[in-house]
């Protein structure tokens, strides 16, 4: 090989190189607007065509994440990262968009497979990645992040995006505030309203939120398992309480905490007894911590405003011949017709769940 044809190689090496480097970083020509500019106003459709307009959202903080391209590998763990983060960027009232350059197709598909439930907006073109800085020379977005605050200035320029924990980055940056701290700590009290999470769900790992997507009158949620003999005896209870009160506008959440039962076996419990609520898989009883729950079945019933207004059993007896009070029934009945619950609390009794040390 002559002397000009390796420097030729060598040329296109590093340039891949550099290419290649800027796809899971997305900034190595990053010249992004700096803080404390004002946010340029534009409109953008999302997945679904619905047009955006950023200075709609003045009064709320705005994360606006730029990245390279739909269901590539960062940008896939990216936006994995900010969906599992969004309860807590709902309970802080912030309002979260992706943006790129593919197309509104590109988003839908990329929010399906991977069950996004917020915004990716298409920059078809990229004049908005341009007005911010961050258009690369390729056409593709950089991966830079801005915070907008409720006034519209910009209050943040992440650069070093971590894709794998860009969510929990993000989070960081914004839990200085008390609000944020607050919420990532929360216990299940009585009274009190329970924020809002995700947890994947067992039959296909889609991230399921605890408040679905539509407003509901009440929300059960119930601690349940698979080989636990109690809480079998319920099932069919579960069922069919579930159906019932589903038609009146409940909504009802499965969870199963137990290290000792795979997600596998949890999905195809579910689907074996016909439960027509989702079941999500607690890896690490982060949520029966944050709940304190301790059996199964153990309930938690949580008014329209997310309020818990009952914690304790189904019924008194594991025997459906010996029940004497309907607890959970009388519970629903009383948050239905706008009262009180007669009993806040009651005894949960079954099998403890097996915990990860």
């Amino acid at each position: 090989m002559h002397r000009w044809q390796k420097a030729v190689v060598g040329v296109v090496v590093l340039a891949g190189m550099a290419f290649g480097a800027m796809w899971l970083t997305g900034n190595l020509f990053a010249n992004p607007l700096p803080k404390g500019r004002t946010a340029p106003d534009f409109t953008l459709p999302d997945q679904d065509g619905k047009r955006h307009r950023l200075s709609a959202y003045r009064g709320k903080t705005v994360v606006l994440a730029f990245y390279p391209a739909d269901m590539t590998p960062g940008c896939t763990m990216e936006m994995r990262s900010l969906n599992a983060a969004l309860p807590q960027f709902k309970q802080m009232g912030i309002q979260v968009f992706g943006i790129s350059v593919q197309d509104v197709r590109s988003k839908r598909e990329f929010c399906d497979r991977e069950g996004l439930q917020f915004s990716l907006l298409a920059d078809v073109g990229g004049k908005v990645a341009r007005q911010y800085g961050v258009l690369a020379p390729a056409g593709i977005a950089q991966r830079v992040t801005f915070i907008i605050d409720p006034k519209g200035q910009i209050s943040h320029v992440i650069t070093n995006v971590n894709v794998g924990a860009h969510g929990e980055q993000v989070l960081a940056l914004l839990g200085k505030q008390p609000a944020g701290q607050a919420l990532a700590n929360w216990k299940a009290q009585l009274g009190k309203p329970i924020p809002d999470f995700q947890l994947p769900r067992a039959d296909n790992g889609k991230m399921e939120s605890l408040y679905g997507d539509r407003k509901q009158k009440a929300t059960v949620v119930m601690f349940i398992a698979t080989r636990c003999p109690i809480s079998n005896d319920y099932n069919e209870r579960m069922r069919t309480i579930a159906q019932e009160y589903m038609a009146k506008g409940v909504r009802f959440v499965g969870i199963n905490s137990n290290v000792i039962e795979p997600v596998e076996e949890v999905a195809a419990h579910a689907k074996q007894n016909g439960f027509p609520f989702p079941v999500l898989k607690d890896e690490g009883n982060k949520i029966a911590d944050h709940f304190d729950a301790q059996f199964t079945p153990e309930i938690f019933v949580l008014d329209a405003k997310g309020v818990l207004r009952y914690h304790g059993r189904i019924d008194d007896s594991q025997n459906p011949a010996n029940i004497t009070s309907h607890d959970l029934r009388d519970a629903l009945d009383a948050l239905l017709a706008g009262k009180n619950p007669p009993r806040a609390e009651t005894k949960a009794f079954g099998c403890t769940i097996k915990r990860a040390r």
